[in-house]
């Protein structure tokens, strides 16, 4: 996490530093890429580097975080539907925004397939679980999921099959929107017991 002194910079400058540093991280990925050289390219000393974050792991994590929250901004709030075939539309189009906001920014897509490689969340604020969690909800509260045997462990599993399609997709930038999303659809069809969208 940056120190209290990023967070009182301009909100330009802190954009312009994490643009930086995105630009490496993506390219060389986080072990190869030189903080020295990040912090030399956005124009900051050494000593000021360290006022702001305690190293290449903390810039990384900000980096990261950055990314997530764009990204999950492009996902857009849950909004509550009223029957199966919106609540399958409406995960379809999350899906399809994701998918249009990784293709149009391949650094934040690199950087997020880069923490899934060495670990670690990208979701620090609870943003793409917040949604996943309005989505089970919505998805009980209309009869699209089975809560047996118990709608906890059912939610559960829905996140997990949520991270595990993301890292594939973000390790298979190639795979197409619609076989994206027809895995996801399929795999929660499967778990809610429910019949898949038609």
């Amino acid at each position: 996490m940056p120190l209290p002194r990023y967070h009182r910079l301009p909100a330009d400058t802190r954009a312009a530093i994490l643009g930086v540093a995105r630009a490496h991280f993506a390219r060389d990925g986080k072990e190869a890429a030189s903080f020295n050289q990040i912090i030399a390219e956005a124009n900051i000393s050494k000593t000021s580097a360290y006022h702001y974050f305690d190293g290449k792991d903390d810039l990384f994590g900000e980096v990261v975080a950055d990314a997530a929250r764009r990204t999950l901004g492009a996902l857009g709030p849950w909004t509550d539907v009223h029957a199966a075939d919106e609540l399958w539309e409406q995960l379809a189009t999350g899906a399809r925004r994701l998918r249009a906001q990784l293709r149009e920014h391949p650094d934040d897509r690199a950087v997020l397939a880069e923490q899934q490689r060495v670990g670690g969340s990208q979701d620090e604020e609870g943003g793409g679980d917040d949604w996943v969690g309005q989505l089970v909800a919505n998805g009980l509260r209309i009869g699209v999921i089975d809560p047996g045997p118990d709608a906890l462990l059912v939610a559960t599993a829905t996140r997990g099959i949520f991270d595990v399609l993301d890292r594939w997709a973000l390790d298979h930038p190639e795979a197409s929107e619609q076989s994206v999303t027809e895995a996801l659809t399929t795999l929660l069809a499967r778990l809610w017991g429910a019949p898949p969208p038609g």
